[in-house]
């Protein structure tokens, strides 16, 4: 039997046509994604002023905001909670991503912040400024794909809050003089 060129031609075509359409499904999502971002971002992100004086969900135990003690208490809560959300992305478990991602942007708001305000009633540097509302943002996001379940989304979020850190240690942590 001959194979007749018009069924080749024909398989050909079709194998291209469904990769076509799988590749436009692909993008799709992406692009609804980051649209609903930046509604839900519009809703849901009060002015940076107003979030940083905001009252926060403070524990009793906490050390007086006004303290350096104050500082190191909140961050070292911070990085435990960062552990934790790290070991909850890898393992999906959304009730303590979504409490740790929580706690995060309380002790970041409500105390670090809040401090670093209170330190320089003066005026902050337009980089802490920066730095800080794209915190806000991608933990509100990281907190949303949380909400949702969205594996993909949740991780790249959590990278994303792991890189304002970083960049807010690089340039405000004070370096230990030996």
């Amino acid at each position: 039997m001959k194979i007749k060129p018009y069924l080749i031609l024909y398989s050909v075509s079709c194998i291209l046509y469904s990769l076509l359409l799988v590749g436009c499904e692909r993008e799709k999502p992406e692009v609804t994604m980051k649209e609903e971002e930046e509604q839900f971002l519009k809703e849901e992100l009060p002015p940076l002023e107003e979030w940083a004086k905001r009252e926060w969900e403070a524990e009793k135990e906490e050390m007086p905001l006004e303290t350096e003690k104050g500082l190191q208490e909140a961050m070292a809560a911070t990085s435990l909670n960062m552990r934790r959300l790290d070991r909850a992305v890898e393992k999906k478990d959304w009730d303590t991503i979504n409490t740790s991602s929580r706690k995060i942007e309380d002790l970041i708001a409500g105390r670090c912040v809040n401090l670093y305000y209170q330190k320089n009633p003066a005026g902050v540097p337009t980089d802490f400024i920066l730095i800080g509302d794209q915190f806000r943002k991608v933990i509100m996001l990281l907190i949303q794909a949380g909400d949702r379940k969205d594996v993909k989304m949740t991780k790249l979020r959590y990278d994303d809050v792991s890189r304002t850190c970083y960049d807010c240690h690089d340039k405000f942590k004070k370096k230990k003089t030996e």
